[in-house]
């Protein structure tokens, strides 16, 4: 399952982060244990201070952890991917004498 999200800038400075493709399926596959999430909200300060785990963010917030093969990518307004969504605390575990 390939699931599209787009983060928004809303006026205010916060950010939406919402499904654009693949909702139908996310939804079928959490029925029953999760409630489906419609979007996540994001203040500035929280998008900062969780910049090295956006990944593990949206993971857990759009119910993603326990689900084989899912694939996501988010991008903005204009359909450019964002790449702060791809990283996760855990990329770092087990490297560079990490444990």
């Amino acid at each position: 399952m390939h699931i599209v999200f787009v983060e928004k800038v809303l006026a205010d400075g916060r950010y939406e982060i919402s499904i654009v493709e693949g909702a139908q399926e996310l939804e079928k596959a959490i029925a029953g244990a999760f409630i489906f999430p419609r979007k996540m909200i994001l203040t500035r300060e929280q998008k900062e201070e969780n910049r090295e785990g956006l990944r593990d963010l949206l993971t857990g917030a759009f119910c993603l952890q326990g689900l084989p093969d899912v694939t996501f990518t988010v991008n903005d307004e204009e359909g450019k991917v964002l790449s702060d969504y791809a990283r996760s605390l855990y990329d770092t575990i087990g490297t560079s004498g990490n444990a």
